[in-house]
């Protein structure tokens, strides 16, 4: 059995979006975080479904810890809503269900609700993370960092926000270089130079928590990348979409190769903590 265990392909977690339309829910995701995943970090994916809120925190929280740990890592996906704060306050969590939860490419509280409970369990596993766009503003805020609501009045001098006229595959171009910071993940993943990444999101980070590492910086001081430096595991979150171009950009390759092997590795490391545990 133990044999069995230890021969199955990764599977790693993908975070859902709430989609709203003609008054009908639907959970939803862009098929190239599937496909960059599968193809370069070599991992199967379930994806995990948003949360109403129905059930108390607690009770969720209980569920996603009977549901994670048959998982070797967590993904965090971008989405064009805006991310509640409240959500990841612990005085002011917004966890029951409201008429506005969701507002088509403004709000989208149950997938808030996924992030944050899904991040607080994978956090107490110490399981392999990684969060893109989206996913790195949710990390951010998780460990009480906070956000800008809207990047483009900070006149930072450099434009974060796709260009809506292009073709969606144009808006998906790399626009501006980040330095990456030496010593941290990400430099140990593309080395220490610039990357040149595509950009589109309203929000960004204003303040980074006190327990985050910044892996990489825009020119104008905006943090493209973090990771949690307290994890002895894979935990990196990136403003930019690796996916979109992952067939033909290397640095993207490597990102997902890197957290690849850290989700075979943490499932190396339970199967061999479910060894003892049988022995015992």
């Amino acid at each position: 059995m133990t044999g069995a265990f230890q021969a199955r392909r990764a599977a790693v977690g993908v975070t859902a979006n709430r989609h709203l339309h003609d008054g009908v829910h639907r959970d939803w995701l862009r098929r190239r975080y599937l496909e960059a995943l599968h193809d370069h970090a070599l991992v199967e994916c379930v994806i995990l479904p948003t949360i109403d809120g129905k059930l108390p925190w607690e009770a969720t929280v209980e569920t996603f810890r009977d549901l994670l740990p048959r998982l070797d890592g967590l993904v965090l996906t971008g989405d064009e809503s805006n991310l509640d704060p409240n959500i990841f306050n612990e005085t002011e969590r917004s966890w029951h269900r409201a008429d506005d939860d969701v507002i088509p490419g403004v709000r989208d509280r149950p997938r808030d609700r996924l992030s944050r409970v899904a991040l607080t369990v994978a956090i107490e596993l110490e399981m392999p993370i990684l969060g893109i766009c989206r996913g790195l503003q949710e990390m951010n805020v998780h460990r009480n960092g906070t956000l800008y609501e809207d990047l483009s009045l900070q006149n930072k001098g450099v434009v974060h926000h796709e260009n809506p006229n292009l073709p969606r595959d144009q808006q998906y171009l790399p626009v501006h270089a980040v330095k990456v910071v030496p010593g941290g993940i990400l430099s140990s993943i593309v080395g220490d130079s610039e990357l040149f990444v595509n950009s589109l999101h309203n929000q960004g980070i204003a303040d980074t928590a006190s327990t985050i590492r910044v892996e990489a910086v825009a020119n104008d001081g905006v943090v493209e990348a973090l990771s949690y430096p307290t994890s002895a595991t894979f935990q990196l979150a990136l403003q930019w979409h690796p996916e979109w171009h992952a067939s033909t950009d290397v640095n993207s390759q490597k990102i997902f190769q890197a957290f690849g092997d850290a989700c075979r590795a943490y499932q190396t490391e339970r199967a061999e903590k479910w060894r003892q545990s049988a022995l015992a």
